[in-house]
């Protein structure tokens, strides 16, 4: 049976993963820092592990890859999707941004996707296994005010771009960039 890791897998378009991946009969792993989320998901298919995890903190990180892998018992994975991240674009005029929320918007996909990718990497090793990383269509053009999500999601397409040099062939590293996605049946109620 094929496995999976998907990062900001309780809500939107990593939901809509997790739903397609275990229609296709995958065992799948999310790693998400809603609760709430994460509650629905694992009421909705109790075989999906759940584990409440920031991707942007490197100790939660830590802690979550050593669970996927007693999870995955030896075996390797097959996939990462990283997708993790703030959903919403707008940060309002530059001018305006704080140090901080422009932190928040790099953590939650630039530094998330290091960290759980660094995490994850000799298990995807095992399998031989392939990484896709959610980027946006955001980082080749873009609506006014959303610099901070403009500029994570043009990192997470170099760092395809690098992953792909560096891991591959052994690992296939890909990039999606969707562009409005309508998530409605995939977010929490």
């Amino acid at each position: 049976m094929k496995t999976a890791l998907i990062t900001g897998g309780a809500q939107g378009i990593g939901r809509g993963i997790v739903t397609r991946l275990r229609a296709d009969g995958w065992r799948v792993a999310v790693l998400d820092r809603d609760p709430q989320a994460l509650a629905a998901v694992r009421d909705a298919d109790p075989e999906v592990l759940c584990l409440d995890c920031d991707v942007g903190n490197e100790a939660q990180v830590l802690a979550a890859m050593q669970a996927v892998g007693d999870w995955l018992s030896g075996s390797g994975l097959d996939l990462l999707v990283s997708n993790a991240g703030i959903a919403n674009p707008v940060s309002g005029p530059i001018q305006d941004l704080s140090l901080a929320d422009w932190r928040r918007w790099q953590d939650s996909h630039v530094t998330g996707a290091f960290l759980t990718i660094r995490g994850a990497v000799a298990l995807l090793r095992k399998a031989g296994g392939s990484i896709v990383m959610i980027a946006s269509t955001r980082a080749l053009q873009s609506e006014p005010f959303c610099e901070g999500y403009a500029a994570a999601k043009g990192a997470l397409c170099g760092m395809t771009h690098a992953l792909a040099v560096s891991l591959g062939p052994a690992i296939r590293v890909n990039a999606v960039l969707p562009g409005w996605i309508e998530t409605g049946p995939w977010q929490k109620a």
